[in-house]
C-alpha cells in the first residue's frame, strides 16, 4: 500500500502512457525474480530463464510460456511439484542443482537437512525435456515420471547409494547418466555402493557414464556396448580386466584415476591400497577398446607402464599418468613406440620420494610419439636441464607445449630450447633457475649416480585443488553449483592465453633470476616472456633483452624493477605489450630517481601494465608515447602527483597522444584538478576512477574529451550527478555510479543523453527518481539499466517510477528480487514492482474523511492540552466575568499605614521566632530604606473582634504577606485572612498577596500553580542554604515594591 497524496490528473496521464509498453512487456511479467534472455539460432528461439541464487523457496510463477532453459541452481526449493513446471511444454533444459547440498559440502550458515522432494511425474508432462540437472540436493533415489525424451540426467553429489534395473528402465533415450559423488569423504553414505548386474545395459543410447567418487570397488558388469566415456575416478576398485570391458567396443574415454590412488602430500583424506600395492591392470585389459581416444591413470600408483597395454590402442590421443611412481621406468620405458597418434601426455608428479636427481632422463622411445604436441613433465623433480634431457623431444615435428613447472630445475641452458624447432609454450615456471650454464652441455655435479637427497617435494603439494566456486566444487575436475561444465582433463598450469596468442612463449616465472644476462636469453624468435615473480631489482638500461628483437609480450610484474634509465627496455623495439605491476619496492623508496617517459623509446608499445606500484613521484613530469593505446595505472598514489597546488603532473598522460584507455583507479583521489582535465589526451574512449575517494566530480570538463564513451565512477563518494549529462558529453555510451552516496537525481539528469547504453546507478542511496529525471525517450534506448542497492521511499511520489518499472522493456537485473523500498516503515523490503498503484488514486469522498478525522483528532489534541494547561485561568475569568455581570463594584480603599501585614501562625514558637528575629530584623532595622510591618503580637487592638483586626490590618497595608506552613495552611485564621486579602483583588483589582514558604511547597495545590504561572514573584522560598539568604531578602523587597497589577501577562490586564 502507496502512502502520500497523489495529483489525480498525473496519475491518469502516467496511466495512459503507460499502456503504450503494456503490450510489449506481456510476454513475462516483471515481477518474476529472474533474467530473461532471447537468442535465436538458425533452426530455434532460445529463451533462458536465470534464476541463479535468488533466495527461492518455490519455483516462481510468471515464467514465459516460451522458455526452454530454466535455471534454479542455489537456492532452497524444498519441493518440485507436479503444477511447478506446468504451461512450460518448451522446456529442454531444468536446471535444479543445490538447492539442499550436503551438510559437509554446503553452506555452514545455512545448513540443509531435509533433502528435496519431487513428487512423481512432475516432469512427465514436459514432451520437450532433454536436460534435467538434479545435483546436490540430498536425493535418496531416482526420480519416477520422468519424461521419455530425456537424454542427459544428472544426480552427482545426493544420498543415491543403490542403482536398480527399475530405476533407469524407463530412460530408455537417455544418453549422460551422471552419478558420482554419492557416497564419497564430503558426502559419506556408511554403506557400500550398489549396482546391479545389467542395471544399465537395457539404456541402449547411453553414451557417457560417469560414477566418480563412490566407494565402488569394481567395475560394473554388463555395461551397454554402445557407452563412449566411463568415469570411474576416485573409488576403491584394486584393479580391472579384460573383462571388464570386453563388450565396450565403442569406448572413446576411460577414466580410471584415483583408485589405488598416490597419497603422499595429497590435499585430502586418501587411502591407498593395501601395503601401497599399485593398481593391477591384467596385460589385455584395454585388447578390445580400439576406439579408446582418453585414458587416464592418474594417481594409480603405478611403478611400471606395460608397452602391453598400448598395443591395441592405435586412436590414443591422451594419455594422462600423473601422480604415480614412475619416475625410474620413464626412463627405460617402451611403450610411447605403440602410440604413434597420441597427442598429449601427462608425466607430472611421479618423482620419488627422498630422491632429488642430477637430470631428467627420458626414454629414447619417446622419439616415437610423432603426433605429440602437448608433453607435462611438472613436479619431476631434478636439479639441472640439459640439451640430452630433452633430446628425445627434439625430432617430434609438432611438439608445441613443454610443460617443466615445478621441478625445482637450479641450472638451465636456455639456448637448448631452441633445438625444439616447432615449439609454442615452454613452462619452466616454479623452479629454482637462477643463472644460465656457461657451456652448452654442462657437466654432471658430482658423481654420476644420483643424489640420494631430501626432494624438494617433500613440502610441496602434488595436486591441484581449485577454488571452491559460491558453495563448492564438487571435485578439481569436474562441475560447481554455478556451472554445468563436463568431465574435464587433468588442471592445466595457467598460461596467460593473451601473451602466448603472440607466439612462441617461455614462462620463467617464480624462479630465482635476479640479474638478467643478455647471453641468458638469447632466444631471438620468442614473442611472449614472462619473467613475473623472481624478484630482480635489476636496474635495466637498455641492453638486458638485446637478442630478443621479435619479443611482444613482456611480463616483468612481480618484482623489484628499478628505472633509474629511460632507456629501460629500449632495446625491445616490437614490443606490444608490457606488464611492470607490483614492482613497488623501489617506489615506495624515498629520493630514487624514477624516469618512467622510457615508454617514449618503445616505438609499437599498445598496452602498459603499471599496477600496484605505489607509484607517488616521478622524475619527469610527463609521460611520453606514439602508440600507447592502453594504460592501467592502478593502486598508485596520483593524489601525490596531483596535491593541491602543485601543478608539475597535471600533464602527466597529455603526452601519451593516442592514448584511448586510461586506468587509474585506486589513486587515493579525493578531488582531481581542473587542469588534469586539460591534460588528458582528446582521443581518450574509456577513463575509470572506481574505488578512489572522490567526493565530487567537474562533470563539465567531460567536454574536453570528445572521445569519451565508457566512464567509471564507482565505489567513490558522490553525492550528486550533473544537472543535465547531455550538456558535458553527447558521446558517453557507459556511466558507471555504482556504490556512491547518490540520494537523488537531478531534475534533468538524462535529457537528451540519447548516446548513453548502460547506466549503473546500483548500491546508491537513491530515494526518489522523477520522471524529468528519466525521460521515456532516452532510457528507453538503454540496453541496461542497473537500480538495485537503493534505497527508494515507496510513496506516492514514487507511483510514476513504480509503473514504469513494471512496463519498460529495458534490462534491469534483478528488479524482482533486489530493487526494494526502505521506507515508509510499512513498505520497507518490499519490492517496488509489487507495489498496489490502485490506492494512490484517492476518491473525493476519502479525501472528506481524511481531513474529518484529521481535524477531529487534532481538535481532541487541542482540548485536552488546553484543559491540562489552562483550566483556571478559565475558571478565573468565568467568574471575573460573572461578578462583573452581577454588578459586583469596586471597594473604596483607606489610607495605607503599613507597607505589609504579616499574617503567620503565632502559636508556632519556630515560626513567630522567625518573624520577630528573621523578618522584622532585616525589613525595619537593616534594610535601606526601613519599611514598617504591621505584625499581630505588636500592632492589633487588645480587645477588638479578630475579624476586625484582620480586616483592618489589611486594608491599611500595602502588601499582605502570608508566612506559610502546612499546619497554618489548614487553619481557619489563614482561609479568613486569605479570603479578606483576595477580596481587595475584586474589589479594587489590587493584588497585595506575597506568599513565602517556610516549608517545602505542595505539588498538588492548583491555586498555587495558577499564581506562579500569573505573577512568579509573588511566591517565594525560604532557602535553606545560609548563602542563598541575602537574595532571599532581595527578592522579597523588589516584590513589595512592585505593582503586582504590570507583572500580569497580558491576557488577565486585558480581563481585568
Amino acid at each position: 500500500m502507496l502512502i502520500g497524496d497523489p495529483q489525480i490528473c498525473e496519475v491518469l496521464v502516467i496511466l495512459v502512457l503507460s499502456l503504450s509498453t503494456v503490450e510489449a512487456a506481456a510476454w513475462y511479467p516483471k515481477t518474476l525474480p529472474c533474467d530473461v534472455t532471447q537468442k535465436e539460432n538458425e533452426n530455434e528461439n532460445v529463451v533462458n530463464v536465470d534464476c541463479t541464487e535468488r533466495g527461492l523457496t518455490s519455483v516462481p510463477s510468471g515464467i514465459p510460456a516460451n522458455a526452454t532453459n530454466v535455471t534454479l541452481t542455489i537456492n532452497h526449493i524444498p519441493e518440485i511439484k507436479q503444477s511447478s513446471f506446468q504451461g512450460l511444454d518448451s522446456l529442454i533444459e531444468i536446471d535444479l542443482r543445490c538447492n539442499c547440498v550436503p551438510i559437509k559440502i554446503g553452506p555452514k550458515d545455512r545448513m540443509c537437512s531435509k533433502s528435496v522432494t519431487i513428487e512423481d511425474g512432475s516432469f512427465r508432462h514436459l514432451r520437450n525435456l532433454k536436460s534435467l540437472y538434479l545435483d546436490g540436493n540430498q536425493l535418496s533415489s531416482i526420480p519416477t515420471g520422468l519424461p521419455p525424451s530425456l537424454t542427459l540426467l544428472s544426480l552427482e553429489v545426493n544420498n543415491i547409494h543403490t542403482i536398480l534395473k527399475e530405476n533407469v528402465s524407463h530412460l530408455g533415450n537417455i544418453e549422460s547418466l551422471y552419478f558420482g559423488q554419492n557416497c564419497y569423504y564430503r558426502n559419506p553414505c556408511n554403506v557400500s555402493y550398489e549396482i546391479q548386474e545389467g542395471a544399465f545395459f537395457q539404456l541402449k543410447k547411453l553414451s557417457l557414464l560417469s560414477l566418480k567418487s563412490n566407494n565402488l570397488s569394481y567395475v560394473p558388469l554388463k555395461l551397454p556396448p554402445g557407452l563412449k566415456e566411463l568415469i570411474l575416478y576416485n573409488n576403491n576398485i584394486e584393479g580391472v580386466t579384460k573383462g571388464d570391458f570386453q563388450n565396450l567396443t565403442n569406448l572413446e574415454i576411460l577414466d580410471l584415476s584415483g583408485n589405488c590412488p598416490r597419497c603422499y602430500n595429497a590435499p585430502f583424506p586418501c587411502t591407498p591400497c593395501a601395503n601401497y600395492a599399485p593398481f593391477q591392470i591384467d596385460t589385455n585389459t584395454f585388447q578390445n577398446l580400439k576406439r579408446l581416444k582418453i585414458l587416464r591413470l592418474h594417481s594409480n600408483s603405478l611403478r611400471i607402464v606395460k608397452s602391453e597395454w598400448f598395443q591395441d590402442l592405435e586412436e590414443l590421443q591422451v594419455l594422462d599418468l600423473s601422480s604415480n611412481f614412475l619416475a625410474r621406468d620413464i626412463t627405460v620405458t617402451s611403450f610411447p613406440k605403440y602410440l604413434p597418434k597420441l597427442v598429449e601426455l601427462d608425466l607430472s608428479f611421479n618423482y620419488e620420494l627422498q630422491r632429488y636427481p642430477d637430470s631428467l632422463s627420458l626414454s629414447p622411445h619417446f622419439s616415437s610419439l610423432t603426433s605429440l604436441r602437448v608433453i607435462r613433465i611438472r613436479g619431476f623433480v631434478f636439479q639441472q636441464l640439459k640439451s640430452s634431457d630433452i633430446s628425445p623431444l627434439t625430432h617430434l615435428r609438432q611438439l608445441e607445449i613443454i610443460d617443466l613447472g615445478t621441478n625445482f630445475i637450479k641450472m638451465a641452458n636456455l639456448s637448448i630450447l631452441t633445438e625444439l624447432k616447432s615449439f609454442h609454450i615452454i613452462n619452466l615456471s616454479d623452479n629454482k633457475i637462477s643463472s644460465p650454464s656457461d657451456s652448452k652441455h654442462p657437466a654432471e655435479c658430482g658423481n654420476k649416480q644420483e643424489p640420494l637427497l631430501t626432494s624438494p617435494m617433500a613440502s610441496a603439494g602434488q595436486f591441484y585443488t581449485g577454488e571452491e566456486i559460491h558453495y563448492f566444487r564438487y571435485d578439481e575436475y569436474a562441475r560447481s553449483c554455478k556451472y554445468k561444465r563436463k568431465e574435464a582433463g587433468p588442471w592445466n598450469p595457467v598460461i596467460n592465453k593473451q601473451c602466448s596468442e603472440f607466439g612462441k612463449t617461455l614462462d620463467l616465472s617464480r624462479n630465482n633470476i635476479f640479474f638478467l644476462d643478455p647471453k641468458f636469453l638469447n632466444l631471438v624468435e620468442l614473442k611472449c616472456l614472462n619473467l613475473s615473480g623472481n624478484a630482480m631489482s635489476q636496474s635495466l638500461n637498455g641492453t638486458e633483452f638485446i637478442h630478443l628483437t621479435e619479443l611482444q609480450y613482456l611480463d616483468f610484474s612481480f618484482n623489484r624493477l628499478d628505472l633509474l634509465y629511460s632507456t629501460a627496455f629500449q632495446e625491445l623495439i616490437n614490443l606490444t605489450v608490457l606488464d611492470i605491476s607490483n614492482n613497488n619496492h623501489y617506489f615506495t623508496s624515498e629520493g630514487l630517481t624514477h624516469m618512467l617517459n622510457f615508454t617514449k623509446n618503445l616505438p609499437k608499445l599498445e598496452v602498459l601494465l603499471m599496477n600496484y606500484n605505489e607509484i607517488s613521484t616521478s622524475t619527469n613530469a610527463e609521460m611520453e608515447s606514439l602508440s600507447l593505446q592502453t594504460l592501467e595505472f592502478k593502486g598508485n598514489r596520483l593524489d601525490m602527483l596531483w596535491r593541491d597546488g602543485d601543478l608539475r603532473y597535471v600533464n602527466y598522460f597529455k603526452g601519451i597522444i593516442h592514448l584511448k584507455v586510461l586506468d587509474i583507479s585506486e589513486n587515493n583521489l579525493n578531488f582531481i584538478p581542473l587542469q588534469v582535465f586539460d591534460g588528458l589526451p582528446e582521443n581518450l574512449s574509456e577513463l575509470y576512477l572506481n574505488n578512489n575517494k572522490l567526493k565530487s566530480f567537474s562533470w563539465e570538463k567531460l567536454e574536453s574529451l570528445s572521445e569519451l564513451q565508457v566512464l567509471d565512477l564507482s565505489g567513490n563518494l558522490l553525492k550528486t550527478v550533473p544537472p543535465e549529462l547531455s550538456n558535458c558529453t553527447k558521446t558517453l555510451r557507459k556511466l558507471i555510479l555504482q556504490k556512491n552516496l547518490l540520494t537523488k537525481l537531478t531534475q534533468n539528469f538524462l535529457r537528451d543523453a540519447f548516446s548513453l547504453k548502460y547506466l549503473d546507478l546500483s548500491f546508491n542511496e537513491i530515494q526518489y527518481i522523477e520522471q524529468s529525471s528519466f525521460p521515456e525517450n532516452v532510457v528507453n534506448g538503454l540496453d541496461i539499466l542497473l537500480l538495485h542497492g537503493n534505497k527508494f521511499m515507496c510513496t506516492c511520489n514514487a507511483m510514476w517510477f513504480a509503473i514504469w518499472l513494471n512496463h519498460t522493456m529495458v534490462n534491469i537485473p534483478r528488479l524482482a528480487t533486489d530493487v526494494t523500498c526502505a521506507d515508509p516503515g510499512a513498505q520497507a523490503g518490499k519490492k517496488v514492482i509489487f507495489l498496489d498503484l490502485q490506492t494512490c488514486q484517492h476518491s473525493s469522498l476519502s479525501i472528506i474523511l481524511y481531513v474529518f478525522l484529521t481535524s477531529l483528532t487534532l481538535g481532541f489534541l487541542t482540548l485536552s492540552i488546553s484543559t491540562h494547561l489552562f483550566l483556571w485561568d478559565v475558571w478565573y475569568i468565568y467568574h471575573f466575568c460573572w461578578a462583573k455581570i452581577k454588578g459586583y463594584s469596586r471597594l473604596s480603599s483607606q489610607t495605607t499605614m503599613y507597607d505589609a501585614f504579616i499574617a503567620y501562625d503565632t502559636k508556632d514558637p519556630a515560626v513567630s521566632e522567625w518573624v520577630l528575629q528573621e523578618l522584622q530584623v532585616y525589613l525595619e532595622e537593616k534594610g535601606d530604606p526601613p519599611l514598617q510591618l504591621c505584625l499581630e503580637e505588636r500592632d492589633w487592638i487588645p480587645g477588638w473582634p479578630l475579624i476586625d483586626n484582620l480586616s483592618q490590618s489589611i486594608q491599611q497595608s500595602k502588601k499582605t504577606i502570608f508566612i506559610l506552613t502546612n499546619k497554618y495552611i489548614q487553619s481557619g485564621n489563614f482561609k479568613t485572612a486569605f479570603y479578606l486579602a483576595h477580596q481587595r483583588l475584586m474589589d479594587e483589582k489590587a493584588d497585595v498577596i506575597l506568599l513565602i514558604f517556610l516549608e517545602k511547597l505542595p505539588r498538588s495545590s492548583k491555586y498555587l500553580r495558577l499564581r506562579k504561572r500569573l505573577y512568579r514573584r509573588s511566591v517565594l522560598e525560604w532557602p535553606t542554604n545560609p548563602q542563598a539568604q541575602p537574595y532571599f531578602w532581595f527578592s522579597l523587597r523588589n516584590a513589595m515594591a512592585m505593582d503586582s497589577h504590570r507583572q500580569y501577562s497580558k491576557l488577565f490586564q486585558e480581563t481585568l
